[in-house]
């Protein structure tokens, strides 16, 4: 029978022991005093873009100088392909392509500018805005970019299903 703990000989022993030992003191390390912890919150270009976005969408009032950060930061991050990655140096993906693109023309980038030729072209290769995922459909079908037609339509009675249904 297997009690679910780990046989510190049979996983390497004190070896082991001591690497977890070493990586739980420097997690402890960058505990805060009152517990809790602060790192940096990383991800792909789509939450800063829809952030912007959704500004946008809501009429708020611009933050011109949050807006120029994150055009710095969009610009730098663009790959090589022409478009925007979901993991550092990773592959064009469509939908952050989209996304990072409109952000950056919402922000003020003109289209004619050389990376939002490459990003428009990087798209428009592959097929163009409506092979973006489709969440990034709806959001462009809310600015106007899309029409309904191109996002799924859920029939309202779908929640009248049982909990059980597939």
């Amino acid at each position: 029978m297997h009690s679910g703990t780990i046989d510190s000989a049979a996983a390497g022993g004190d070896a082991l022991e001591a690497s977890i030992d070493a990586a739980r003191q420097a997690l402890l390390g960058y505990r805060q005093s009152d517990g809790h912890w602060v790192f940096e919150l990383e991800a792909d270009c789509t939450i800063p873009s829809e952030y912007v976005l959704l500004r946008h969408y809501l009429g708020e009032p611009v933050d011109a100088a949050l807006e120029a950060k994150i055009a710095v930061y969009l610009r730098r991050i663009q790959g090589p392909h022409g478009g925007w990655p979901l993991v550092h140096d990773g592959d064009f993906d469509m939908s952050a392509s989209v996304k990072a693109y409109f952000a950056l023309k919402m922000i003020g980038d003109s289209v004619d500018a050389p990376h939002m030729a490459r990003a428009r072209e990087a798209i428009r290769a592959r097929g163009g805005a409506i092979h973006a995922n489709v969440f990034t459909r709806f959001l462009l079908t809310m600015f106007g970019i899309l029409t309904w037609r191109s996002v799924p339509v859920l029939p309202v009675e779908i929640m009248l299903l049982p909990m059980w249904s597939p």
